[in-house]
This record gives structure tokens, sequence and C-alpha cells, in this order.
């Protein structure tokens, strides 16, 4: 087939009628033309269009779909080069990492790869090794035919003897097993092939499979042992190494391919590390036994095996509870390690874990030390700068600062404050030094003085943070608070500061009646927690309360902080408690308003029973609430005890990431423990 049948009718199309990411889709057949290309360079820069704005971050658009039949061309014409990567594109484009069902532009794509099932019967079969390949992960796509993609798999891995090929074919057997086809057989496959193949890469790879399937009836799970014995072949025969492409592209796709290739130079299985991940993920909430297996890694001479384990361990801790404190020193250690990958590896693990990174405190103010103290991001490999400069945009505390401040280490003030009177102030350094509270009160005149330089600046938040943690301490900062535009960072640091901060209450009367919503609900908070002014305060709730959910719930909050001075309010919150919401954040704050207004429980307990089971990210302050309430919560016991007996955490999700996640799940375990303490008597 020549390039003219390759491409017979792709102008026909009205290309400039539909759109993609970046506007209308004019570009397309060009892109599919340089997909064909004899030279590499131009098919990498057009895979990253395609990437980019056809198929925008598994976006599907008309012209997404329009491609298909001219994809699935390129992909058959036997002997053309780059067609794995077309492979591979069409896999992303039917969603093929994606069980759940699709609609819409999403479902029509899927329809149009799947239909292509015998296209893809033939090139399991194909003579380029790179084809073969690709094809077993396109196969999930076609989910009607299921069962005759794993006896394809089965057949081919038969005869097949390329070994990158060999495993991708257990990968997509073992793909299909975890969505319920063939799942017995394909567990059954996956032990004789690590019990027997000759190959250590396809048994490691069916352990790493076998570990994300359910127990079957006469199979053992996986043992860390074998699993490390599997690795340790792994590492010393090692795995194939790819040349280098020998060119570049300014494009994503070829900056991964270049981060690859450097990432892969001298070593002997750049490989493994996919394994280890895939080994330890699968071993979900077996978290003693995914502990160790990286902290065996962690330990060994070897810095391929450290360094393909520090990153399985982030993720472990940022998703699963568990007793770190071992692991974590291990982390810590290679800050002191001389591969140049390992030390900014493994800060990047500890920089957001908090109080659990205080094993790895000592390595972590050592390193600091001895590193120079500003960086620029580009240039940083290796070290530990205590501030990291940004090219374009403002400077933030380096990693590993921000990680010894998350422990509340002492240590790490005097670097805060050297940060904090530089010219160019990082703008996260106010929150950073509002973790250690009133401790960090000396501070007070030099964030006084910079409050003062940022008044129309954004940053005077992150630093009203800062004063407003110091409590009563900070009240010297007054003065310069009610000097500053009005924000919730501000209002807020005046109502921590309480009765000291009284000089400001005339200014607070007239952010009361500030348009901005939020804006005067802190306002109206503050004067009661600065002045006492329980009349003020409510005039501005009875407003509140007129409004929207968000206004209801803010209103919810600070009545519930006025406590029994606000009990006249308790018929309100009774009312607010039968609102639809689906989200729970309105039916928590009048519950916990209610009790703390009226001390009812009654009313309350199934409200919060009901919120804590719908949004898990109110289990926090739900079960401070169940810490005061006491015994009066007793009903509570078994939802406590139970999430306190969860592996995951309450927070994380499949394919998500927050940098609070394991902070803010360590907070929920410690206000569960005190409520079960409290409700217990």
């Amino acid at each position: 087939m020549d390039v003219v049948d390759l491409f017979d009718g792709v102008d026909e199309i009205r290309w400039g009628r539909m759109r993609h990411a970046y506007g209308p889709a004019v570009e397309v057949p060009e892109l599919l033309r340089d997909l064909a290309d004899a030279d590499r360079a131009v098919r990498e820069t057009a895979l990253d269009a395609m990437y980019g704005g056809v198929h925008h971050q598994g976006d599907v658009y008309a012209c997404t779909i329009a491609a298909i039949p001219f994809l699935l061309r390129i992909a058959a014409d036997a002997g053309r080069p780059g067609r794995a990567d077309v492979i591979e594109l069409l896999a992303s484009i039917g969603g093929a990492d994606d069980p759940e069902p699709r609609t819409g532009l999403y479902r029509r794509a899927r329809q149009a790869v799947a239909a292509a099932y015998p296209l893809w019967s033939a090139l399991a079969h194909d003579p380029d090794p790179q084809v073969r390949a690709a094809v077993p992960g396109v196969l999930p796509v076609c989910a009607e035919q299921a069962t005759d993609c794993v006896g394809l798999l089965r057949d081919r891995f038969a005869v097949e003897e390329d070994p990158r090929v060999r495993v991708a074919i257990v990968e997509a057997a073992a793909e299909f097993a975890h969505r319920g086809t063939a799942t017995q057989p394909t567990s059954a496959w996956l032990a004789d092939l690590l019990a027997h193949d000759e190959d250590v890469q396809v048994r490691v790879t069916a352990l790493a499979a076998s570990t994300r399937l359910p127990a079957q009836p006469g199979l053992p799970p996986v043992q860390v042992q074998t699993a490390l014995e599997l690795l340790d072949a792994v590492y010393t025969r090692g795995t194939p190494v790819a040349d280098p492409a020998g060119f570049t592209t300014d494009t994503l796709v070829g900056s991964v391919r270049r981060l690859r290739e450097v990432s892969a130079a001298g070593r002997r299985a750049p490989q493994a590390g996919q394994l280890v991940r895939a080994i330890s993920d699968g071993l979900a909430d077996r978290v003693a036994d995914r502990i160790a297996l990286l902290s065996a890694l962690l330990a060994e001479p070897d810095w391929e095996r450290r360094v393909d384990a520090v990153f399985p361990t982030g993720n472990l801790v940022d998703g699963w509870r568990g007793s770190y404190e071992q692991i974590v020193a291990l982390i810590g250690d290679r800050l002191h390690d001389d591969h140049p990958e390992l030390r900014p590896r493994a800060t990047q693990v500890l920089q957001n874990l908090g109080e659990l990174a205080r094993p790895a405190a000592d390595p972590l103010f050592a390193g600091l030390s001895r590193s120079q103290r500003v960086a620029s991001s580009s240039t940083m490999s290796g070290q530990l700068p205590w501030v990291v400069e940004w090219g374009q945009a403002l400077p933030t505390v380096g990693p590993a600062l921000k990680a010894l401040a998350g422990t509340g280490d002492p240590r790490a003030l005097p670097m805060l404050q050297w940060a904090l009177e530089q010219d160019e102030l990082p703008r996260d350094v106010g929150q950073l030094i509002a973790g250690y509270g009133e401790q960090a009160a000396h501070l007070l005149p030099a964030v006084r003085h910079r409050l003062r330089e940022m008044r129309d600046d954004g940053r005077r938040d992150n630093l009203a943070y800062a004063v407003g943690a110091m409590g009563p301490a900070a009240a010297d900062a007054v003065p310069d608070l009610v000097k500053l535009p009005a924000s919730s960072a501000v209002l807020r640091a005046l109502v921590l500061i309480g009765p000291a901060a009284a000089e400001a209450m005339p200014w607070l009367r007239e952010q009361v009646t500030a348009a901005d919503r939020p804006i005067a609900a802190v306002a109206a908070e503050a004067l009661h927690a600065v002045g006492g002014d329980v009349a003020g305060a409510s005039a501005v709730y009875d407003r509140l309360l007129a409004g929207d959910v968000y206004d209801q719930r803010a209103a919810a909050d600070g009545l519930g902080r006025m406590g029994r001075q606000a009990a006249s309010y308790a018929g309100r919150l009774r009312k607010l408690l039968r609102r639809k919401d689906p989200h729970g954040w309105l039916g928590l704050g009048a519950a916990r308003a209610l009790w703390q207004v009226a001390g009812e429980t009654s009313s309350v307990t199934p409200v919060l029973e009901r919120v804590w089971a719908a949004n898990p990210h109110t289990r926090t302050a739900i079960a401070q609430v169940w810490s005061d309430m006491g015994r009066a919560a007793a009903g509570a016991e078994p939802l406590l005890e139970a999430e306190l007996g969860r592996a995951r955490r309450h927070n994380a999700v499949e394919g998500g990431y927050s940098s609070a996640q394991v902070v803010d799940d360590e907070r929920l375990l410690r206000a569960c423990r005190a409520a079960l303490t409290a409700v217990a008597g």
C-alpha cells in the first residue's frame, strides 16, 4: 500500500468545521501524513501534536473520530516505521485503560477501534516485534471479544520469542483477568509462568500481575521473598536497553523520550523500576509486605535498586496507612547518597509527609546545612537549596526545607527566617512559619515588615496565616493587618489573635458590611472573637441565612463558634438540616452548630452519621464534634473503629493526588483516636 492509498479521501473531509483542543482542526491531514513519514523526528512531532491537540489529555473530538480510519490504515501498512506509536495512540483514543462504559464521542471512538479487532488479530503475528509488543495494549478496547482476546494472547505467547512482546502479552492477559475475563485460568497460568518460565523478566511480570488478581483456591499469595529473589535476578541479568534516538524535537513526547534515555543511561536493568512499582502497587493493602519489599531494596548496595524503590515508597505512604518510621529513615539516608538521582527523589517523597518525615529530620538538616541556599529549578539536581527560583514565577521554599519544617523541627526556623528576609520573598514561606504557631513568635517583627511591603501583593495572605497562627502573641501586628485590603486570611488572623486585637474593632465593623459575603462572614466571626459583639455578628448571620447554601454554611459555622450565646438560632439551624446537600458540608455545619449552641444530640447524630458515609472529606471535622460530645456520641464508636481499621487513606483516589493528602489523613486518624477515647468516657 502506498502513501496515496493510505490517505485517500483525507482532503475531502471538512476538517476546518471541526475543532480540537486549540481551535479548528485544519492541520489534521498534515499530521496524519507526518505520522507515516520515514523521518522519525517528523513522526515524533506529529505524534506530539495528536496527543496535545487532537487527543488532548485523553479527550475525544469529532476530528479524533474522523482521524481513526487513517490511523488504522497506517497501523495496517506492513513494514512502515512508527506503526507501534500509532497503535498506542489508537489504544489511548479507544480508552484501553478505562474499563468503564463510555458515552458520546468516547463511545464512538471505542467502537471504531474495537471494530478493527480482525486487524489486531493479524498484527499480533506481524514481523515487527515493536508492533507485536503494542498490540496487547490495544486489545482491552475490544471488550465484546474479550474471551477471544485472551485466547489470542495465550496462543501468541506459546510461539513468541521476543522478550518485550512476551512481557506485554502477560500484562494484557492479566488486565483481562483483572476485569473479570478468564480470571481463574489466567491466575493459574500466571502461577505456572512464575514457577517455570525460563525468562526471569516474564516470571517477575507474572508475579506483579498476580498481585492484582483476587486470591484463587489452591494458589498461595505472592511472597515478598519470592519477589526479592526474582528482582535480584532481573537486576543481575539486566533488561533490554534501547539505543538513544540520536535526535531531539521541541515536543512533550520528545522530552519524555529524552528523559527515559537519560534515566536509562548507565543502567543494567532500566525496565526493573516499572516491575518494582507494579509489584508494590499490586500488593495493595498488604502494607507490611510492601514495607518489607521496599525497605530491602532501599538498603541494597546496588544503586539501581535504591533508585527504583524511592518513588514506590512515596506512592505507598501517600496512599496507605502504616508504621513508616523505618522506611522513612531509609529514605532520609538516601539524602547522603552519592548517586545524583537519589537525593532529589528522596526529597520529593519527604516534602509533603508532615510529621511522618521526622525519622528523616537529621539527614534533612544535615543536607540543608551543607547545601547552597538558592538554586534555579533547572540546575538544582543533587542540591537541597533553601529557596528555589522558577524563572518567570515566584520563588518557593525548597522541598527539603519544606519537609523539615513540616516535621515541626525548630532547626528549620532560622532557615525560614533567612528566606523571609530575602529581597524576592518565597510565596509559601508564611504558611510554613504558620506551622510553628507561637513557637515562631520571635519572627513577628520580620513578618510585619514584609506584610507592610506586600500590601498589594498576593503573598500578604500567606504571611497573614503566619501571624494568625501565633495567636495572641501576634497582637503587635494588628495595626499592620488593618491597613491591608480585607481578605479572609487577614480577618482570620484577627480571629485567632482574639481579644488582644481589640483596636481592630472599628475596622471590623466596616468589613461586616462588605458586599463580598465570605469577607463579611469572617468579619462577623472576628467581631465576636475579638470584641464579644454578639449583636453585630448576629446581624451578619441573619443576612447570610437568607442567602445561598454557601452563605448558610458560613452562618452555621459562625453561629456554632458563638456557642450558647446563639441558642436562639436553634430552630433555624434545624431547618438547615433538611436542605438538600449532596456533599454534606451544610449538613455538617448545621449539625455541629446545633450541638454547640443548644447541646442537641437526637437531631444531630443521624445527620453526622449520614454525612460521614457520604463524604469522607468531612470525617475529621465530624470526629472532632464526636470528641466534644463525649459519651453522647457513643453510637459513633463502630464508625470510628472502622475508619481506624482501614488500610487506605480516606482521601486517596485512583489517579489523583493532593500535596496535603498524608497530612490531612494523619489528622483524621488523630481525631478518630481522640473521639474514641472521649466517647468511651
